[in-house]
């Protein structure tokens, strides 16, 4: 770890959202673990309106930025699994994301908000946080998710990691990353994939009420 104010900024960060929602764990709930998902990353161009330092025009070949700045960039991703209990984490994943991009460390941090709506609960979601670091050669994230409506009281701790391998190999129908992504409707807004994409491990926490 090259990087070690960024990444203890990070574990502090992610011990805070877990800390969070730590109180539905009891010891009285249900675990379910190993829940594997692979997302579609479909990002929202009309929102992609990157910033940079020290300010000047990326155009000029002369232009040298340290630091690209993302703010408020919107994603409509897909989320695919076929493990067990798979119709918890299927659906839509709606996420605003806010992110640092150093050229010169080569260092990326991402975080942001997050509602899942998985298709077998259409009327309930995954709210949560999430953050994302990309440090040489490294990549890994985590978030943490409430449950709502029919998955009131239930938690969801999930462990993210770049995909690098080939989306027509995901669950689901086999199609590309492209196809899916124009599946989204996305209030009439394109949606187009993104260069790389996300796997997933989760673990959902039931209360004993909602067993």
């Amino acid at each position: 770890m090259k990087k070690p104010v960024l990444f203890t900024f990070v574990a502090i960060f992610v011990v805070a959202l877990l800390l969070g929602f730590a109180w539905q764990a009891n010891a009285q709930a249900t675990r379910i673990e190993g829940i594997e998902l692979y997302e579609y990353d479909c990002g929202d161009p009309l929102t992609f309106n990157p910033t940079f330092s020290p300010p000047g025009d990326p155009a000029d070949p002369e232009y040298a930025p340290s630091v690209m700045h993302i703010r408020d960039y919107v994603h409509v991703n897909v989320v695919a699994s076929d493990s067990d209990y798979a119709e918890y984490v299927r659906g839509i994943n709606t996420t605003i994301a806010n992110a640092e991009i150093n050229f010169w460390s080569g260092t990326t941090s991402i975080r942001g908000t997050s509602t899942l709506v998985p298709h077998a609960f259409p009327d309930s979601a995954w709210v949560g946080r999430w953050v994302f670091i990309a440090s040489n050669g490294t990549y890994f994230g985590r978030a943490v998710y409430r449950g709502t409506g029919e998955l009131k009281g239930m938690t969801m701790f999930l462990d993210l990691y770049d995909w690098d391998g080939n989306p027509a190999e995901w669950p689901g129908d086999g199609a590309s990353a492209s196809d899916v992504c124009m599946t989204v409707d996305h209030g009439g807004n394109p949606v187009f994939p993104e260069e790389s994409h996300t796997f997933g491990e989760a673990t959902i926490v039931m209360p004993a009420r909602t067993k």
